[in-house]
């Protein structure tokens, strides 16, 4: 069921500022209004393009007191991190995903192979590898063997191939790896 209103309109060519605005006040909607943030949600995970992008961009733009909606849908964002061609809405559902807080039984070593994987892909972006090295942190930290492997794994990534925030991510995961 579509919440009337729920498409964002973002068909037109707005300047990046309007965006930013329209992105927020979406945001503040789907917290105040728990089928819109629904509606949202479902277009976010239809990996449709632009319109999917935006939705996602308005779910990272929840307050903190909203971490409880995206962790009751970790598994969709998780296969939509996983299935999607589209880097920036993959960068926005890690981020979403990095928000989250993982336990022991959240581990998915589907996602921790993906992380590991782009997290050492000098083709991905800065952004999906800092958020990969996070959400790999995240899972690997219950494990000694997985928190070893993966400080090997950013070992391996030479500082000065890398951009400033990749590398201010990597040494504080390797410094919470010690």
């Amino acid at each position: 069921m579509a919440t009337k209103g729920c498409e964002i309109a973002f068909n037109q060519v707005d300047i990046p500022e309007r965006k930013v605005v329209e992105i927020k006040a979406a945001a503040a909607l789907a917290h105040r209004d728990t089928a819109y943030r629904d509606e949202l949600f479902r277009q976010a995970c239809s990996d449709t393009g632009r319109q999917s992008v935006e939705a996602a961009w308005a779910l990272t733009h929840l307050p903190k007191s909203d971490i409880h909606f995206i962790g009751s849908h970790r598994e969709e964002l998780t296969e939509t991190a996983l299935k999607t061609e589209n880097v920036s809405l993959r960068r926005l559902t890690l981020a979403l995903l990095e928000r989250l807080e993982w336990r022991e039984e959240d581990v998915r070593t589907d996602l921790l192979d993906f992380c590991f994987e782009h997290l050492m892909s000098p083709k991905e972006t800065y952004g999906v590898r800092a958020l990969c090295a996070k959400i790999a942190y995240a899972q690997c930290r219950h494990y000694a063997e997985l928190r070893e492997e993966l400080r090997q794994s950013l070992l391996f990534i030479d500082p000065a191939t890398i951009g400033s925030g990749l590398k201010h991510c990597r040494n504080k995961i390797l410094g919470l790896l010690k």
